[in-house]
């Protein structure tokens, strides 16, 4: 096979690399993902107005007795609850930064260069 040369004049290496950034939304998002989905789930599903007969005493793990609505039911699950809402918070936490990543990279590099170097890279033996 014939070898081709990109038509575009190709910048070194470094200067498409990315910056180097600290990634601490990977190791904040989990932990408050849960906490919230706790709070979330012992302060709106189990308030004590949800239930015909709550436990008064409250604490860590309330047992409330006679749900009103649907939503006081599914705090009846018990701890996959909180689990599965924390998890849906992360879920949400990393599409929200994976958008601003996306749109905030919209733009600023040049198409022909990058083409160009990644081609390159492609055809070296």
């Amino acid at each position: 096979m014939a070898e081709t040369k990109p038509t575009a004049a190709v910048k070194s290496a470094t200067s498409t690399q990315p910056k180097k950034s600290s990634n601490i939304i990977s190791w904040i998002a989990p932990f408050a993902g849960v906490l919230l989905g706790y709070i979330l789930w012992r302060f709106v599903l189990g308030t004590n107005s949800n239930f015909t007969n709550p436990d008064l005493a409250g604490g860590f793990w309330p047992n409330h007795k006679g749900p009103l609505t649907g939503l006081a039911k599914m705090y009846e699950g018990g701890i996959v609850v909180p689990i599965l809402i924390g998890n849906f918070i992360i879920v949400l936490i990393f599409v929200i930064e994976r958008m601003l990543t996306v749109v905030k990279a919209t733009g600023t590099a040049n198409n022909a260069e990058f083409v160009a170097c990644s081609f390159t890279l492609l055809t070296k033996k």
